[in-house]
């Protein structure tokens, strides 16, 4: 009975630290005193956000970047191989694992949701059967401290999130680490990305609105295949990734504007980008398209950015916040223009010079022909073989519009192309 009462004792006081003092770190720390054992807490991308007094002096399989603390990749894809990670989001209760180390994990869990897991390094004393039932108390104690102050108020819950997130805040600068750390996840990162915001306002109060948040991303993600999602500022956010250059092709625009339709959302579709470190500003992009679409009472449920490039530049030049966010100007260059000084660099052709002459005669083929010193034919060759490259008619008004729009961007740079 005695025992009992010294573990129902310890428990309580776990529990009370909740409200004896406002910090998370405390409450690891009145643990780690019983399990006389390190303790860490690591969000879903391997990420510790929290960890005890004895934790803070081990320093192996551990990894900083940018001030962050992450489990090294090898480390994860032990913890992978050995179906470690599958039982923390399977389990509601804490468990031992028994490897290379002995460890106890046990997964926070808001909504149903597995948002965090605690790990347990077996270090100064062996695990005993008690210590899993405080490690339980920790877990339940920590999800209501998480619940209180709104920590994980935006997240769905996936592991691919925070990689996303950190992305979405510039976080990250270097692409070989985000490189490796997607690895993980299963996604590939490919030539051609975009972003999809899509609004959804919900809360984790009421259970079935996560729910049915977790269901309208996982329905998005099966739609798009190759992609990574978060919720973030009250909206799905998609980074989807393809080799080929039709990223939002025919078939994919029907499934998802009947998405859209069926559950009476809308989304904001960024300009196609190569660079994955420059999320942030394309994410800017297609939030600013889902708000000009609204200023201009726009309908429909799918808008691009490359539609309202122009009333962006309106907004931004009528806008007296100063604190509004402005998105870079090279990332305002149409993507297609971006392909054709590629095509001509790896080619040693003279594609976009012939458009730029078009452009600048008026869209008038004799006049550019003359001006370039070639034949008709010649000059209609290459016409026709900057069509069939980037997929377009040049007879849209609309492209050719984005395509001046682009080279003087470029001129205003002094760019060389």
């Amino acid at each position: 009975m005695f025992i009992e009462y010294k573990l129902s004792t310890k428990k309580l006081n776990i529990y009370n630290s909740l409200s004896a003092c406002n910090d998370i770190n405390k409450t690891i720390n009145l643990c780690e005193n019983y399990l006389n054992n390190p303790i860490f807490i690591l969000d879903t991308s391997y990420r510790i956000i929290g960890r005890s007094t004895l934790a803070n002096t081990i320093t192996s399989s551990i990894e900083t970047y940018n001030e962050q603390t992450y489990l090294l990749i090898d480390t994860v894809n032990i913890m992978k191989k050995d179906k470690c990670i599958d039982n923390i989001y399977s389990s509601r209760t804490s468990f031992f694992h028994f490897s290379d180390k002995n460890l106890i994990f046990c997964g926070i869990r808001i909504n149903n949701v597995t948002v965090a897991y605690i790990c347990i390094l077996q270090e100064n004393r062996e695990f005993v059967e008690q210590d899993l039932e405080l490690t339980n108390t920790l877990a339940q104690t920590l999800s209501i401290k998480m619940q209180k102050d709104n920590l994980f108020i935006n997240t769905s819950g996936l592991e691919e999130e925070y990689y996303l997130m950190d992305l979405l805040k510039n976080s990250i600068n270097n692409i070989s680490y985000i490189e490796e750390r997607l690895r993980n996840i299963d996604f590939k990162l490919n030539k051609n990305i975009l972003i999809i915001v899509i609004p959804f306002r919900q809360t984790y109060q009421d259970y079935r609105h996560n729910f049915g948040l977790k269901q309208k991303i996982i329905t998005t993600k099966n739609i798009f295949g190759n992609c990574i999602s978060a919720y973030y500022e009250d909206s799905i956010i998609l980074l989807v990734s393809k080799e080929d250059d039709d990223v939002f092709s025919k078939n994919t625009k029907t499934r998802f504007t009947d998405f859209l339709n069926l559950n009476n959302l809308k989304a904001g579709i960024s300009m196609t980008f190569q660079n994955i470190l420059e999320t942030k500003e394309f994410y800017k992009q297609a939030t600013y398209t889902l708000k000009l679409s609204k200023h201009l009472n726009n309908e429909g449920f799918l808008f691009y950015f490359n539609d309202y490039i122009e009333y962006y530049l309106f907004h931004i030049l009528q806008s007296m916040d100063n604190n509004s966010e402005k998105i870079k100007l090279n990332t305002l260059i149409d993507p297609l223009i971006t392909k054709l000084i590629r095509i001509d660099r790896n080619n040693n052709s003279v594609l976009l010079q012939t458009l730029i002459i078009y452009l600048e005669n008026n869209r008038n083929a004799r006049l550019t022909s003359e001006k370039l010193n070639i034949h008709s034919s010649t000059f209609f060759y290459r016409y026709h073989k900057i069509e069939k490259l980037l997929n377009i008619s040049l007879s849209n008004s609309h492209i050719l519009f984005n395509f001046e729009l682009s080279l003087k961007i470029l001129k205003y740079q002094k760019q060389k192309f």
